[in-house]
């Protein structure tokens, strides 16, 4: 029976034709399996592979030419040079399949002048056609103005010249020239010819154009560059500024940044610095806002987002967008589902239900269909939080503005009142902005209140006392404003800052926390604002008394710069160089009770009294106490046992005192200054009444005529100083001041 040619072979028949050698029998039915629509050229030419390999070259040839003529004739030379170099792995020699390669080389790259010369270099007759084409391949991308990566150098390079006759190329890494020959040159890794590190060292006018142009196109040319399809902020700011320069960057970024977040193909991170990622698929702002909102790790990150997608429709705005990137249906989403969060932490966390409130009642100023907002609910929140500062800790600061705005808006006048209580734990951006809003506001009462308190507990306000004395020294509506104040001059907030920065050295120094520096480093810069020159303009006003007392305040301060304390006591120095003169502080020798003659005559005489009368008499008791018998119940013996304990503990003090007791000196008691053994003429502060005290050892005190222990609180805090100088003492209402007079020796 005659076979049916017209039958479509199976591709198991057409194999086992193949590998029984029955090529006349293949040959007949090839061209139906050629043109049928149920196989590929991929899954015919192994056939053909394997009628060369078992030897029939030329009928092998034969048959991959069928299947290159049926790819051309349908799809064109392009797929016709496809098959074609399929056909030559699966046939290492062959003149006509070799005739074939070049015909459609040749017709693929008709612009490639020198491509016939080369052809005749890289496929000769004879040569093996799988290893020639993947060569020709190889140069086609390495044409002059290609680019390609060789491992050994540090960048890629371009094509500078191909000489076709000998195959050598001449490459450009930069400032350097290497070439390659047939042997070499598949050292060289073609790159594409939009490779964005080659395109920015060899065409950076190309990539300029472009950044100016289209900045989502030149950060998706650079993405499609990395292997990964990521590309950090710094790195794509190297580039442009490379390009466009500082300036050039700073104004491409605020314009390309609102596309990118749009673009449906990039991913832009959070944060300052974010890091943009190129997605496989679209993925629009909206649904990208919409799906992190929804599914926020917590309340505060879903409000965080709301807040976000606003600024970016205010930022468009403001730049005179056409506003297109508001959505309708995600601000309604978005309203509600603030106003939602706000119900849900009404008893939990009222300062993020207040948040949410805020958002909502801004969602719906900008005439979304959500909710109508509650004009008294933020008053019946506010009634939930007993002290509004706490907000500081419980919210981000860019949350915690929306707050403050929202309040300023629903309270009526007594938002002033929880400005100023978040004022006074706020850092310091935030302290900018409640300050000037309080003054712009009218609320000068409530800002005062919050100033003095920074200035009355300096450690808890470091960010608005800071705030306090940089703007003391400015020229716009604060600095006026605190120039009003009677009650906050130069001198009453510098005392605060030194305070500051004392007890924040200390904390410091003792903790070594990172906290504590920070305070520390801010305090410092604010108080050596103007370069020290409002400090200097204090000291300079300055009488002798009070440079001594800030001169005692820079020497003990923990927190000052050595700079600072080293300019600030020089200048004192220049005006007042006799408090810088070094004085014998006999008064801070604890080692030593100083007393005078009398005194330690009359505390000598006291110790003798004990041991030679009261000690004996008080044994003589014990003895007599003891003849009454059975001691357990003998009230005189317990009572006389107890009196000479007590004699004897007295006596072992009085000579341990009187083993320290040094006779006060007459070099002591005639110093120009406040001594030991002086006696002080002083005129009492806001009466003029004169008072003279002496200031004698713990063994000659009589208070009734004004003699006093050197050792005692007041004395200690006359100690060392000068006539004309004003000596304080005391804390609050119980504060006392006095002028030194005179000053004499009490011996």
């Amino acid at each position: 029976m005659q076979e049916n040619t017209n039958e479509t072979p199976s591709l198991i028949k057409l194999g086992k034709l193949a590998n029984s050698k029955e090529f006349d029998k293949l040959e007949s039915v090839w061209l139906p399996a050629v043109e049928s629509s149920d196989y590929t050229w991929r899954e015919l030419l192994p056939i053909a592979g394997q009628v060369g390999r078992q030897g029939a070259v030329e009928k092998a040839v034969g048959l991959m030419e069928s299947l290159i003529a049926h790819a051309e004739q349908s799809d064109g030379w392009a797929a016709a040079l496809e098959v074609a170099r399929a056909a030559s792995g699966q046939l290492k020699t062959g003149a006509p399949l070799r005739d074939e390669l070049r015909r459609l080389y040749l017709a693929a790259n008709e612009d490639f002048t020198d491509l016939p010369d080369l052809l005749d270099r890289l496929i000769p007759e004879g040569a093996d056609l799988g290893e020639a084409s993947g060569m020709t391949d190889l140069y086609l991308q390495l044409r002059p103005g290609c680019y390609a990566l060789d491992r050994s150098y540090l960048v890629p390079g371009i094509v500078e010249e191909l000489v076709a006759g000998t195959g050598h190329l001449t490459l450009r890494f930069d400032d350097r020239h290497c070439e390659y020959g047939p042997s070499t040159v598949k050292k060289l890794t073609p790159l594409p010819h939009d490779h964005f590190p080659s395109l920015l060292l060899y065409d950076p006018e190309y990539l300029k154009d472009l950044a100016m142009e289209d900045g989502v196109g030149f950060v998706k040319l650079a993405l499609r560059s990395h292997r990964e399809k990521k590309l950090g902020y710094r790195e794509l700011k190297s580039s442009i500024t490379e390009l466009l320069g500082e300036k050039g960057w700073r104004e491409w970024w605020q314009d390309a940044k609102r596309a990118l977040k749009r673009d449906p193909l990039i991913s832009l991170g959070g944060g300052s610095q974010p890091t943009l990622r190129m997605l496989r698929q679209a993925d629009r702002f909206e649904d990208r806002v919409r799906r992190r909102f929804d599914h926020g790790k917590n309340d505060e990150a879903r409000l965080l987002e709301v807040m976000g997608y606003l600024d970016e429709l205010g930022r468009e705005e403001k730049q005179g967008g056409t506003g297109d990137l508001a959505d309708d249906e995600l601000l309604i989403h978005l309203g509600n589902g603030a106003a939602k969060i706000a119900v849900a932490n009404l008893k939990t966390d009222p300062a993020v239900a207040l948040a949410g409130l805020a958002l909502h009642a801004e969602i719906a100023a900008r005439g979304a269909a959500v909710a109508r907002p509650n004009p008294q609910a933020a008053a019946q929140v506010m009634k939930r939080i007993q002290d509004p500062g706490e907000m500081v800790e419980l919210l981000p600061e860019a949350l915690l503005l929306r707050v403050l705005n929202y309040l300023r808006a629903s309270l009526g006048d007594s938002w002033g009142e929880v400005w100023a209580s978040v004022l006074v734990r706020s850092g310091k951006r935030l302290c900018d902005t409640i300050t000037r809003g309080l003054i712009e506001g009218g609320q000068a009462e409530a800002l005062e209140k919050a100033l003095l308190e920074a200035v009355a507990k300096p450690s808890a306000c470091p960010d608005l006392l800071g705030w306090l004395w940089r703007s003391l020294h400015t020229s716009g509506n604060s600095g006026k404003f605190l120039a009003g104040l009677e009650n906050l001059t130069i001198k009453i907030v510098a005392d605060a800052m030194f305070s500051l920065l004392h007890s924040t050295g200390m904390m410091y120094g003792l903790s070594l926390e990172e906290k504590h520096l920070k305070i520390l480093e801010s305090a410092r810069t604010a108080f050596s604002v103007q370069s020290n020159r409002p400090l200097l303009a204090l000291l300079e006003e300055a009488d002798r008394s009070e440079a001594k007392r800030v001169k005692q305040m820079i020497e003990k301060n923990a927190g000052l710069s050595v700079g600072q304390r080293t300019q600030l006591l020089g200048f004192l120095r220049s005006k007042y160089a006799d408090i810088f003169l070094e004085i014998t502080r006999e008064w801070e020798n604890e080692e030593t009770i100083y007393t005078t003659e009398a005194g330690l005559r009359k505390t000598q005489d006291a110790l003798n009294h004990l041991i030679q009368e009261e000690l004996p008499a008080v044994a003589k008791q014990i003895g007599e106490a003891a003849s009454f018998g059975d001691l357990s119940e003998n009230a005189e013996f317990t009572a006389a046992l107890e009196k000479r304990d007590q004699l004897a503990s007295r006596a072992t003090g009085l000579e341990k005192e009187l083993a320290r007791a040094t006779v006060i000196s007459h070099e002591m008691s005639e110093s120009d200054f406040v001594n030991i053994g002086t006696r002080v003429q002083v005129s009492v502060d806001g009466t003029g009444e004169e008072v003279t005290y002496t200031f004698l050892g713990p063994w000659d005190t009589d208070t009734d005529r004004l003699v006093l222990n050197y050792q005692a609180p007041l004395a200690m805090a006359f100690m060392g100083s000068k006539v004309g100088d004003r000596v304080e003492f005391g804390e609050g209402n119980d504060r006392r001041a006095w002028e030194i007079l005179s000053i004499e020796p009490a011996l």
